[in-house]
C-alpha cells in the first residue's frame, strides 16, 4: 500500500509533521525527542483526555494499539483504513501472529522503535529518524520532523542493474 498521508500532531507546545508514504513507517530517535509523548499526545486526544490546544489532523482515522497480544489482534481485525500508531515497550510489536495481522489489513501502521521488527517488511527509506527542531522554553511551540535516515538516493546508488 502506497500513498501520502499526512498526520499533524500538535498541542499548545508541541507540534509534530509525519507525512507517511506506505503501509509501514518506522520511527527512531535517541531518549527524550518525543517519541512516546507522540503516541501519548494520540492517546489522550482519542480518548477525549486533553485539553484545549491539543488537535490530531489526518484525513483517515487513528488509533493506538496497546495492551496484550490477543486483544491487540483482535482490535486490529475490527479496525480499516486507519493509522494506528504502536510503542516500543509494547510486547505484541514482535511475535509473527501480530506480524501476520499488520500485513492482513489495509490499515498504514507508525512504530515507535529502535529495535529492528525482523517479522514485517518495511523499507528501508521509511525509517525516520525525531528529531526537535526549537526549544521548549515557556509558550514556545517545538516542531518535531521527521528526518529520513536512509534517503532514496544513497540507496539505490549500491544497487546495480543487471
Amino acid at each position: 500500500m502506497k500513498g501520502n498521508i499526512k498526520v499533524v500532531v500538535s498541542t499548545k507546545k508541541l507540534r509534530y509533521e509525519l507525512n507517511l508514504r506506505r503501509n509501514i513507517t518506522i520511527i527512531q530517535g535517541d531518549s527524550a525527542t518525543g517519541k512516546t509523548t507522540l503516541i501519548q499526545i494520540i492517546n489522550d486526544y482519542l480518548s477525549s483526555r486533553t485539553g484545549p490546544g491539543t488537535d490530531v489532523i489526518c484525513k483517515k482515522k487513528c488509533a493506538v494499539l496497546s495492551g496484550d497480544l490477543e486483544s491487540v489482534l483482535i482490535r486490529l481485525e475490527r479496525l480499516s483504513d486507519t493509522i494506528v500508531f504502536a510503542n516500543e515497550q509494547e510486547h505484541f510489536l514482535y511475535p509473527k501472529r501480530f506480524a501476520a495481522a499488520v500485513l492482513k489489513s489495509d490499515c498504514y501502521f507508525v512504530f515507535i522503535t529502535r529495535d529492528d521488527l525482523h517479522t514485517l517488511p518495511y523499507s528501508v527509506n521509511e525509517i525516520y529518524c525525531l528529531k526537535n527542531s526549537g526549544y521548549y522554553q515557556n509558550t514556545r511551540q517545538v516542531y518535531n520532523s521527521l528526518h529520513q535516515i536512509y534517503p532514496e538516493s544513497s540507496t539505490k546508488k549500491h544497487f546495480k542493474k543487471f
